[in-house]
């Protein structure tokens, strides 16, 4: 008997279930699993190819369908939420598996909490740096350092503080890969249906067009917090005879070829997790994905259903309460996201304000940093109130 101990064996799945079947290769397998102390417990036997999954579940204990147990599978162990089965039939042979849902629900809420923090983080040093430059400029550079023979505490908890933010920059970044590779995971590869369409135009013939003036670009930045002025804009667009052609990655830059009037109906959906199938359902229904978002932070699609006169103005969802219960969620989202920054900045300027006042050098760098956390406070608390007008709005219609 061994134990193995993988402080972040649930940031990748994947790699982990390799190597679980990796040590039943040697003789290893698996009995036990502690999710708290992050270890795994072995018995030595015999060497077997075992296939072994993970998953996650809110029902505790955790079952196997009939099919799952005739297609091979055992539940070897759980713990909590988390249980792992195995399969010792070859590999080419099982056609069941686990679904990766549970878990991709749960990484992206550990995303979003080290989202938040690192935001927080970084506000929070932003406060530091303007208190100290702030102080620093208003006493001329007479700055006064006190020994103290506690600064080692002060150097640890720096080095602490650096450490766990370099952590949650990996966290980030490994969950949104894992996460990334779970989706994908027996499905083929979403391909844009302007792509599967062929309505691509080289850089050239774009260019061509835009002489020709039969291709128009505008630009429009945040449409996410008002989503359904960007509805209205697009079907008037279609109206005028300025059929969307395309959306840049970004999102934020639409393109429209010139030519008859048509009747689109458009609509902006945010979702928190968007898989294949996700898109197939929509594509059955007669809509066309214009835009698909790849951050993190905000899953937007653009879809488009082109109707004739006279004909209902098609619904994405057929469940009213559907669009406002998101419209709520996008805008408690995005106050979560920028109200502390928004408090943060306005502590320094209230900070800055009164040492501007007693400044009589003129224009310093205190200014300079008034100026740009005041910007900052404009543009985040549009950005709230842009997303809950959006909400009031549905709920009024």
């Amino acid at each position: 008997m061994k134990t193995t101990i993988k402080p972040l064996w649930s940031y990748d799945v994947q790699k982990t279930e390799q190597w679980l079947t990796d040590q039943a290769k040697v003789g290893y397998h698996l009995t036990a699993l502690h999710r708290f102390k992050r270890r795994f417990t072995f018995e030595k036997g015999n060497s077997k190819d075992v296939t072994y999954r993970i998953g996650y579940d809110k029902i505790k204990p955790a079952t196997l369908s009939n099919t799952m147990r005739n297609d091979g599978w055992e539940k070897v162990t759980q713990s909590g939420k988390w249980y792992v089965i195995a399969n010792e039939r070859p590999q080419a042979e099982v056609t069941t598996s686990t679904s990766r849902d549970a878990i991709i629900k749960r990484n992206n809420f550990i995303f979003y909490a080290f989202m938040a923090i690192l935001f927080y983080f970084t506000g929070a040093a932003l406060v530091n740096v303007a208190m100290i430059s702030t102080s620093y400029f208003a006493s001329n550079g007479n700055v006064e350092v006190v020994e103290s023979p506690l600064w080692i505490i002060t150097y640890i908890g720096a080095a602490l503080a650096t450490a766990f933010y370099i952590f949650m920059i990996y966290s980030v970044w490994k969950i949104k890969k894992t996460n990334k590779m779970l989706s994908q995971e027996g499905q083929t590869t979403y391909t844009p249906q302007q792509t599967l369409e062929k309505q691509t135009l080289t850089k050239v013939e774009e260019k061509q067009l835009k002489r020709d003036g039969l291709l128009i670009k505008r630009f429009k930045a945040g449409w996410m917090y008002s989503p359904d002025k960007l509805e209205n804009w697009l079907e008037k667009m279609a109206a005028e005879g300025n059929r969307l052609h395309r959306v840049n990655k970004l999102g934020n830059t639409f393109y429209f070829r010139k030519g008859e009037p048509h009747k689109i109906k458009f609509s902006a959906d945010y979702q928190n997790l968007s898989n294949d199938s996700y898109f197939e359902i929509h594509r059955q229904a007669g809509w066309k994905d214009e835009f698909s978002s790849k951050s993190s932070l905000q899953k937007w699609t653009i879809w488009s259903k082109e109707y004739g006169e006279g004909e209902a103005v098609p619904a994405l969802y057929s469940d009213k309460t559907h669009k406002l219960k998101h419209a709520k969620k996008i805008a408690f989202s995005y106050t979560m996201l920028f109200m502390p920054l928004v408090l943060m900045y306005l502590f320094i300027v209230s900070i800055n304000i009164g040492v501007m006042f007693q400044n009589e050098e003129g224009w310093t760098i205190v200014n300079t940093n008034t100026v740009m956390f005041f910007i900052c406070i404009m543009m985040f608390g549009t950005f709230i109130t842009k997303s809950w007008m959006y909400y009031f709005r549905l709920k009024r219609a």
